[in-house]
């Protein structure tokens, strides 16, 4: 596949240069008819300068790119006769505004800019210097779309520069550094943007799906499993298997999948997808053990020095009785925590108020409560404190954690109730100096403990932390991202700013983890849960919901799970839009997540709980007290 790029200069040219020869030392794009690879080139770079004597034309000429001068006030007849030859444009150095006659010319190729500061700070000429004089603490690069306003199209990326100790040659040659490296990796990921498959059909893969069709990056959206509330954002695919659901991404030119619920993980689908050279956002089957085992994740704590509640493994019912008596004579009498070692979909946990009702429970895990998951189970130590839930990225080498969000577990207010998958969250916690502190002391032990491990995969971490008076402890650990937490803190990612999901992704599929800098709104942000009446145990199913359409024109984001479109139209099987003209009904425990940041945000997001309506409708009306 052959890429156009028509690059607009009219100065120096050294960022064309460096664009010109990143693509030429990857193999892309050739300079003087010479390639690094047999090869044919796959980008073809053409300059475009309004300026005679300007000494871009001599860097082209060097180069051996093709170059035209055209005088701006013939620019349009110019590029109406080129019109369609070219998959991007792009401005470097060009010193003129394109006025919207010529954008509706160039469309509906994309045209982009880099401007040397952090939009929408210090627009138009004299960035650098204006920023420095201002004496701001940080400035740096932008890159966007170009609008008929100067420098106020949409952000696609922003890289910080802090300017403290810098001298006014030395924060340009620090930011010109970042251009001649930035701009060229964003011009390849738009000319070669991705085919992504989420995997997952809840809430959780409804947020992460949505975030990551907003991408530039993009280039078409799959998904496999998706409820039919949001399988209107991209091609669905039916498969029968991980191997055929493999298949068919092949056949389709996925790049990358993205995992969101963990039985796939525990299952190996990233082992299987990886073998075929697909980047899986997802942990292997070996360190996915972590969420599938409690006592795997407990060694592995033990291993490395971080610490956990005190616990007692029992595998068989005539073990328990000497266990639990052995357990209160090491815990005071207090009754202990029981865990089913596997998976039991966020419900192998409960709290008893006795030891006999700790009995009872843990002789119903041992019998089968939830299969072969609570076959063998843990007896642990009753922590107390504050509790958070830390979601990390992690690529092999680098470790980069979301702000900690606050998730409700229990049924009902004032965490009363069976426990549940999740009825609510909201994000950043409200903690304190200190408790912030035993997180980022954690996260670094965790780090370590990674690190020494040698573990290889490209995924998520999920951390429950109960921040205790001297330190905080590992309650559990997850290999995806919590839901509802994930809900949450992804409305907090400031895609405004170029913080953008997939481009993470992508970093983190390149071992490139440490150049991503979270951006992160300056507000908090509430997830709510609608659930179904009889959840966990046995949900309602079957009621028609209404009023989503007034909790959008609230400015809520509503995330789809446990639904089905129940649509009575002839073309049933095709239809892709459940908030059109289709009956939207309960399919589920957990149905909706209503999900608000900003001014009132919690207010409102509890103004649209009640505008939703379905029979049997229940949700937690304390979240974030």
């Amino acid at each position: 596949m052959t890429k156009k790029v028509l690059v607009f200069a009219s100065g120096n040219g050294s960022n064309f240069e460096a664009i010109v020869k990143y693509f030429y030392n990857k193999g892309l794009t050739c300079i003087n008819g010479k390639t690094i690879s047999d090869a044919a080139p796959q980008v073809i770079f053409e300059l475009l300068c309004d300026k005679k004597e300007a000494y871009v034309l001599k860097r082209a000429k060097n180069l051996g790119i093709r170059s035209f001068y055209v005088k701006f006030d013939t620019l349009a007849d110019f590029l109406t006769q080129q019109k369609g030859d070219y998959d991007l444009f792009v401005l470097a150095g060009f010193m003129r505004i394109l006025p919207e006659k010529i954008l509706k010319i160039l469309a509906p190729a994309p045209v982009i800019n880099i401007h040397p500061s952090l939009l929408p700070k210090f627009k138009g000429k004299d960035a650098i210097e204006r920023a420095f004089r201002e004496g701001v603490k940080k400035t740096g690069v932008t890159v966007h779309y170009v609008t008929k306003n100067v420098d106020s199209g949409k952000i696609i990326e922003q890289r910080e520069v802090q300017t403290a100790g810098l001298s006014l040659d030395g924060l340009e040659a620090r930011i010109h550094s970042i251009e001649h490296s930035m701009y060229p990796e964003i011009i390849e990921k738009l000319l070669f943007k991705r085919r992504v498959l989420v995997f997952g059909g809840g809430a959780r893969e409804n947020a992460i799906a949505a975030k990551i069709k907003k991408s530039p990056y993009l280039d078409k959206l799959f998904l496999a499993g998706a409820n039919d509330g949001f399988k209107n954002l991209g091609e669905n695919i039916e498969f029968i298997d991980y191997n055929d659901l493999l298949k068919k991404a092949l056949t389709n030119g996925v790049d990358m999948l993205v995992v969101g619920p963990e039985n796939p993980l525990c299952e190996g689908i990233a082992d299987i997808f990886n073998k075929e050279g697909i980047n899986v956002i997802g942990v292997n089957k070996y360190w996915a053990q972590l969420e599938g085992s409690k006592i795997f994740a407990k060694k592995f704590m033990q291993k490395h020095g971080i610490k956990t509640a005190d616990y007692k493994v029992v595998t068989a019912e005539s073990e328990l009785l000497a266990a639990l008596k052995d357990f209160k004579k090491r815990n005071n009498n207090a009754p202990p925590v029981i865990k089913a070692d596997g998976l039991a979909l966020g419900k192998g946990v409960s709290v008893p108020d006795t030891f006999d009702e700790a009995e009872s429970i843990a002789k119903s895990f041992l019998e089968g409560k939830f299969g072969k998951a609570s076959s063998r189970i843990i007896l642990e130590e009753r922590l107390s404190g504050v509790e958070v839930s830390i979601m990390s990225l992690w690529d092999g080498d680098t470790l980069v954690s979301f702000p900690p969000a606050s998730d409700y577990k229990r049924l009902l207010d004032d965490n009363r109730g069976e426990n549940t998958g999740g009825m609510g969250a909201y994000a950043p916690s409200k903690i304190l100096i200190k408790q912030k502190k035993q997180v980022n002391k954690y996260l670094k032990v965790l780090q370590s403990a990674l690190k020494s491990e040698k573990t290889d995969f490209t995924g998520v971490l999920y951390s429950g932390l109960m921040l205790a008076k001297d330190d905080a402890y590992v309650l559990e650990y997850n290999v995806r991202f919590g839901d509802p937490e994930i809900q949450a803190l992804l409305e907090l990612l400031d895609d405004t700013k170029g913080a953008d999901l997939l481009d993470i992704f992508i970093k983190m599929g390149e071992k490139r983890l440490n150049e991503v800098d979270l951006k992160f709104k300056r507000t908090g942000t509430y997830c709510v849960t609608l659930a179904s009446s009889g959840y966990p145990e046995n949900p309602e199913k079957g009621a028609q919901i209404s009023g989503i359409n007034s909790a959008l024109k609230q400015g809520c984001k509503v995330y789809f799970a446990g639904v089905k479109n129940d649509c009575l139209c002839q073309a049933a099987e095709n239809c892709t839009s459940a908030l059109a003209s289709c009956n939207l009904v309960t399919n589920g425990g957990r149905v909706l997540s209503l999900v608000k940041s900003g001014k009132n945000a919690r207010d409102i997001v509890y103004r649209a709980a009640e505008t939703i309506k379905y029979k049997g409708k229940i949700f937690r009306k304390d979240i974030g007290l």
